[in-house]
Formats: C-alpha cells, structure tokens, sequence
C-alpha cells in the first residue's frame, strides 16, 4: 500500500517548471509517468537535477492538485523521490 500524501520533509523533491503544464493535466497517468522518465529519469539527463532522482524505485503514484502534478517515486511501498510539475509562470 502507497501513502496518499508526500512527507515533504522525509522524500527528496524536485520542483520542475513546464511551458506543456496545460496539456500535461489532461494526461493519464501513465503518460505522465512517461514524461516523468524521458524528461528526468534517462541516463543522460538525471544527472542534471538536484537532488538526483534515485536510480532505485519499483512504482509510482501520480497526484494532482491545484497548480502542481506530483508524480511519486516508491521503492519497496515507500515513497523516495517526489517529481513536481508546476506551470512555468509560477517561477
């Protein structure tokens, strides 16, 4: 079982603006945990974030709330990296 919510204290977050924000939110989840993997997640780009997406995960949950889309990453039932998408001009 997942938790519903992200302990922003305990699960590394990483804060990604997106100009695609609008089109994202009429995604599936699965399309957004896609994106999630070709945007941040590929060998050749996880090293550009801080913190680092960890390599180590088996699932994933998808929230979204207003102003932000939470793609979760779990490993073993724990929640260990949170992605957030949030609308460009929000930064």
């Amino acid at each position: 079982m997942y938790s519903a919510r992200v302990n922003p204290k305990n699960v590394p977050s990483l804060t990604l603006p997106t100009d695609d924000y609008e089109q994202m939110k009429g995604m599936s989840n699965t399309r957004l945990v896609a994106v999630l993997r070709s945007a941040v997640l590929s060998p050749e780009r996880q090293g550009r974030f801080s913190p680092p997406p960890p390599e180590a995960h088996d699932a994933y949950t998808v929230h979204h709330r207003s102003g932000c889309i939470d793609v979760v990453l779990h490993a073993e039932g724990e929640a260990v990296f949170c992605c957030k998408f949030v609308p460009t001009e929000r930064y």
